[in-house]
């Protein structure tokens, strides 16, 4: 290989154009706005290049004629998005197109050697990309050598190189007004139903080893300032007049209480008539008083998103949650008294090394005692663990292998995975617990938002899975492996 990567000579800024891929299924059941692409697509506008983003759920890419972008841009995270990327990446290749294939997000970023190394990648972006995307993309558009662009590893005379670490953006600096005119926002089901993302925060401070967030952004958080989110609620009320809820996406929305504080009364001071969700931990949430509940309920909060993962003290250890149950009781106690129209969502997880039927009863009964607790308690089910690149993947048993490439990465299915270290007896338990508590839990808000046909099949499977719940009867019968089946297709997995 030369000394840098080859592209198509540029006649003129009709040329200067980049593709960015979200990769998945071919009409996958309520995608979200790929808003990662969108902060991608907005940098590179700012430095003058033209930006075409396809998402892969909504169209078939096999119609997609892929032109001679300056590259094309490919963000997934850990799991079946690898597969999708990889296919797409395939059909560029076939086309006979000349470009860079450049690989970014979560997993490209945590495995960049491993990633570069896949004959489809050519050069991997690490971390946040927008400021290393507009380096790079000046430099392949000057067809200058790419080894001065910050965070970036490539292939380099049949070697894999990284560059420095690439710098971090002002999270204030970036535009409140995204180039949602690259998406065809009406064909996505949230925001025809009145529900909109947005991104106030990166990272996260806490250690939870099953994580990316140790490693991605290296359990340092980052907020933009509560004028700044105030700001681009606004603008997304007016450029979505139809919107009602927003959603922020932050892995921990509640790190600095006081930009919260300023958040809420500014929403109150501006008169946005607004609902809003956020993810919360309950270490934070069991220590907040009467007032700043309050507030939360007052400024149009309606759900709280947690993280409780497991009743058993012994596991919470060994994942590195730093959340008791005394904690978990503690804060939904306080939002039923305190902000009673806030409802608390949490999701848990089961299937670790070691683990045991003690240790899944005491979660059964720790949810039970949350219900009856604050009843407006809503569990998302409890999902079987599935290994991402993090903190806690050298303490699994020998019985799992890591994967050595993107093929195999890609074939480790997201909450229906098989830990190794379980036999199949096992196997089958836990996956009709998380069938079961998926049906018997499913949010409320959740259902009313999808069609007539889902509502009335959840109305009767609510009721199986409810008493199954009751009497703690996980046997596998006809009707979950139905379910199981159907959602598998529906995601892709088969």
């Amino acid at each position: 290989m030369s000394n840098h990567v080859a592209v198509p000579s540029r006649l003129g800024d009709d040329d200067k154009d980049v593709l960015l891929v979200y990769p998945g299924k071919f009409k996958a059941p309520d995608p979200q706005v790929p808003l990662s692409l969108l902060y991608i697509a907005n940098s590179l506008r700012q430095e003058g290049f033209g930006v075409r983003i396809f998402d892969m759920r909504l169209e078939d890419y096999r119609h997609l004629r892929i032109a001679d972008p300056l590259f094309v841009g490919i963000s997934c995270m850990t799991g079946l998005q690898i597969k999708y990327a990889l296919e797409f990446a395939q059909y560029v290749r076939a086309q006979g197109v000349s470009c860079p294939i450049v690989w970014g997000g979560i997993h490209p970023t945590l495995l960049p050697e491993q990633t570069a190394r896949d004959d489809l990648a050519d050069i991997v972006v690490r971390g946040e990309g927008e400021l290393i995307v507009k380096d790079l993309a000046n430099c392949l558009f000057g067809e200058n050598p790419i080894q001065d662009v910050c965070g970036i590893t490539f292939k380099f005379e049949g070697k894999i190189r990284s560059t420095l670490e690439g710098k971090k953006v002002d999270l204030d600096a970036i535009p409140a007004e995204l180039p949602y005119d690259l998406l065809q926002t009406d064909m996505y089901p949230a925001v025809k139903s009145g529900r909109i993302h947005l991104q106030t925060s990166r990272g996260c401070p806490h250690r939870c080893g099953f994580c990316y967030n140790t490693m991605f952004n290296k359990q340092k958080w980052r907020g933009k300032s509560a004028q700044r989110v105030l700001d681009e609620i606004e603008y997304l009320m007016n450029r979505f007049p139809h919107v009602k809820i927003i959603d922020p996406i932050d892995d921990n929305f509640f790190v600095d209480k006081k930009r919260v504080e300023d958040i809420c009364q500014g929403i109150i001071k501006r008169k946005l008539d607004v609902q809003w969700r956020g993810n919360c931990r309950f270490d934070y949430c069991s220590t907040y008083d009467k007032n700043f509940l309050a507030l939360l309920e007052k400024a149009g909060g309606v759900e709280l998103d947690f993280g409780g993962e497991s009743g058993s003290s012994r596991l919470q250890e060994f994942i590195h949650k730093d959340v008791s149950a005394e904690q978990m009781l503690a804060s939904v106690e306080a939002l039923r008294i305190w902000s009673p129209s806030i409802e608390p969502y949490v999701s848990w997880m089961s299937g670790l090394p070691g683990e045991t039927d003690a240790d899944l009863a005491e979660t059964f009964d720790l949810m039970d005692r949350m219900s009856v607790v604050n009843p407006k308690t809503q569990h998302y089910g409890i999902y079987v663990y599935t290994p991402f690149p993090s903190p806690v993947l050298p303490q699994l048993p020998s019985e799992f292998t890591m994967p050595k490439t993107l093929k195999e990465w890609s074939e480790i299915s997201v909450f229906h995975f098989d830990p190794p270290w379980h036999n199949k007896r096992r196997l089958a338990k836990l996956h009709a617990i998380s069938m079961v508590t998926r049906c018997a839990f499913y949010p409320q808000a959740r259902i009313r938002q999808r069609g007539f046909a889902f509502r009335v099949a959840y109305g009767v499977m609510n009721k199986v899975a409810r008493y199954r719940w009751k009497h703690r009867y996980f046997g596998f019968p006809v009707e979950l492996r139905i379910v199981n089946s159907v959602e598998r297709r529906l995601k892709g997995f088969t």
